[in-house]
């Protein structure tokens, strides 16, 4: 296997078995020069087992096909994911493999299982590689496994793997200033225990031969001469904040502050049982959301996403879901009307169009992808494609990329979708993506010649990742923004943060190796020591209150509906309530719920929703064929004697909460004896 000599400069310490972090651009190779440090490793140490960590899961099965597949003539490779059937037998699949490649939350799992079948310790590999390894900080998934590294190495123990991290961009994690920017970049190397960053230096200009950075261009709009449509929802928005007959509410409607506020105040309602107060900020929210897309996208797009809303079941009882939809339904038509318009159409698009008619004008020879930030926005902009007719004969075939994970605000792409789509267009079946931030790190997308960040505000990184995308000659990144927005100020920041990247690498890459080993060991010690603390504070969190004093109430109608003595945990992970008189509160939806994958000991059921209000609660599970309903902790407003809460996951609740017991379920509820 040959190396290019800036690779072989930059793996050199990995070679000879420390801790590094390989710093190569987007395009560079950086995998395929872990592979080669993967091998060297595999046969020079009998024993010897690598695992493969990524952050998104896509990445298992790329990694896997493409770059890893070189070594599984000689040594057996086994690519694991959420998705797989194997990850319930992982710690068999890791004994009979040299080379796991996994997602970071499957070793995570596997680490801290109580299951001897699926429980693995740290040691059982001799070398980690963590790909995107920037993402090893705060919360992240590397970190936790990392964290748990530190503390054995801190406590002497001798047989840790060695660890080698792959990045494009580290970042400056916040930090504006030059001290900032290098205590953030040695924080990222006590969390990896990392001796060394590597790059090329001494290869430096054969880099630069290798990997072309392509032109980058600002796109400027400006805004809409006028905006009636806009208007118009500000027009109802006042109207229900009227309603509410609340004094100081925000009049910054169609921002982002504006839902942060709106938001607060729906929890703050939910939680005083406010049920007016509450309703009317969710229909708020839902508002702004609209004028969000009308800014980004058509004003179609905006009028379709509210008329979704009202479309779905309401408690028609409620006088303020009466009083909201009837304020919709007088407004219809002419937000209809409006949209139509074409004279008021979004500036964004025309320029948009511009790029798409310049760069596609020869035929078959354009690939490009364009970022935006929310799927929703990914599939409006397809559909303003497909419905223009100055661009539809212009040889564009073009699909929407966006991540697996759910989210009710869009339909989620699964993993085997994203891959079909992937492949269509790195052979050239599709040659135009519409994405999500999922296509900007670490896929293996072909050289594109034209990437357009459409009205993007991101960091440092995610510019450097999309960036790195553009690897065609003479390709182009585009950023389309309006005139002196904070998109366009945002970008001009990032290029100076990533200079500030560069000279704060630089400078960590010079620091005399006794000053840099004491300053790694010190992070590394109040990292551990604050982690520890932090779970001490967790545990004792989840023990304040009895579960037999906590109560929840449906977060719609605030009908008191079950106690914390009625929930277990399945699988460590499924929240579920085993009260059998449960089920006179609630109502199933007609037809399963409908996954991509299968799981080990249950299948999902129906979708279940309050019998007073219709709120959605979460879903059914069939359980070793026993029906229980998974409550989501976000459907609820939790009593506890201190006071009356809105979580967002269950594991902030201050309760405990035991596991499920399956064979005492069956002996109370059904009378059965073992």
């Amino acid at each position: 296997m040959e190396l290019r000599g800036y690779q072989r400069e930059a793996v050199a310490p990995a070679l000879r078995g420390r801790n590094s972090i390989i710093w190569l651009p987007t395009g560079a190779g950086k995998t395929r020069a872990a592979v080669y440090v993967c091998q060297q490793h595999l046969e020079g140490r009998r024993g010897g087992r690598v695992a493969v960590l990524v952050n998104k899961a896509h990445l298992v099965d790329q990694h896997a096909k493409k770059e890893f597949n070189v070594l599984q003539k000689d040594f057996s490779v086994a690519a694991i994911s959420g998705d797989s059937s194997h990850k319930c037998f992982f710690a068999s699949v890791v004994k009979q493999s040299d080379v796991v490649i996994c997602t970071a939350q499957i070793l995570q799992n596997a680490l801290v299982s109580g299951e001897e079948d699926t429980r693995v310790e740290l040691t059982d590999f001799s070398l980690l590689v963590i790909d995107e390894c920037h993402h090893t900080h705060k919360e992240a998934v590397y970190n936790k496994i990392m964290l748990n590294y530190l503390q054995r190495k801190l406590s002497g123990q001798r047989d840790l793997p060695q660890v080698l991290g792959l990045t494009a961009s580290p970042g400056t994690g916040g930090a504006t200033s030059f001290e900032g920017a290098v205590e953030h970049i040695l924080q990222i190397c006590a969390n990896l225990d990392t001796e060394k960053i590597t790059s090329a230096q001494e290869e430096l200009q054969h880099l630069q031969s290798h990997v072309p950075q392509p032109r980058k261009q600002y796109d400027l709009c400006q805004e809409r001469a006028r905006d009636p449509f806009g208007e118009r929802l500000k027009k109802v928005m006042e109207r229900i904040q009227q309603h509410m007959e609340m004094p100081g509410l925000p009049q910054d409607f169609g921002t982002q502050i504006y839902e942060q506020r709106i938001m607060e105040l729906e929890k703050r309602a939910a939680e005083t049982f406010c049920r007016k107060m509450r309703v009317c900020a969710l229909h708020l929210r839902k508002y702004n959301d609209a004028l969000l897309i009308n800014d980004t996208v058509r004003m179609i797009d905006a009028f379709q996403c509210l008329q979704q809303f009202y479309a779905t079941e309401r408690d028609m009882k409620d006088p303020t879901e009466r009083f909201l939809t009837t304020t919709f339904e007088e407004n219809r038509t002419s937000l209809q009307v409006l949209a139509a318009d074409q004279r008021y159409e979004n500036p964004r698009l025309g320029k948009l169009e511009e790029i798409l008619r310049e760069h596609f004008q020869p035929l078959g020879t354009s690939r490009g992808i364009v970022f935006t930030k929310t799927r929703q926005s990914a599939h409006s902009l397809l559909s303003w494609l497909q419905g223009t007719a100055a661009l539809s004969g212009q040889h564009i075939k073009a699909a929407v990329l966006t991540g697996a994970g759910y989210s009710n605000q869009t339909r989620h792409m699964t993993q085997n979708e994203q891959q079909d789509v992937i492949k269509l267009f790195r052979e050239g079946a599709l040659n135009l993506l519409f994405s999500t931030s999922v296509a900007e790190e670490g896929l293996d997308i072909p050289e594109c010649n034209i990437v357009v960040r459409y009205g993007l505000m991101t960091n440092e990184i995610a510019m450097m990742q999309a960036r790195g995308r553009a690897r065609a000659e003479n390709s182009v990144y585009s950023v389309l923004a309006k005139a002196n927005s904070k998109e366009v100020s945002r970008e001009r920041l990032n290029e100076d943060l990533v200079e500030l990247m560069e000279r704060a690498i630089r400078a960590v890459q010079a620091m005399p190796e006794q000053e840099y080993r004491l300053k790694i060991r010190e992070l590394q010690r109040v990292a551990v020591a604050s982690w520890l603390m932090k779970e001490a504070r967790i545990s004792e969190r989840r023990r304040l209150h009895d579960p037999d004093a906590v109560y929840l109430y449906c977060v719609n109608c605030n009908k008191a509906v079950c106690r914390g003595s009625d929930i277990r945990t399945v699988e460590g992970m499924h929240h579920v309530n085993i009260n059998p008189n449960f089920g006179l509160y609630y109502r199933v939806s007609s037809g399963k719920m409908q996954f991509q994958r299968t799981f080990k000991d249950w299948e999902p059921g129906c979708r279940i929703m309050c019998g007073e209000c219709s709120q959605d609660w979460g879903m059914e599970m069939i359980y070793r064929q026993v029906k229980l309903p998974i409550l989501c902790i976000k459907s609820f407003v939790v009593e506890t004697p201190a006071e009356k809460r809105r979580y967002k996951k269950w594991s902030a609740v201050t309760f405990p909460i035991k596991e499920f017991d399956y064979l005492e379920y069956c002996s109370s509820t059904h009378g059965l004896s073992f």
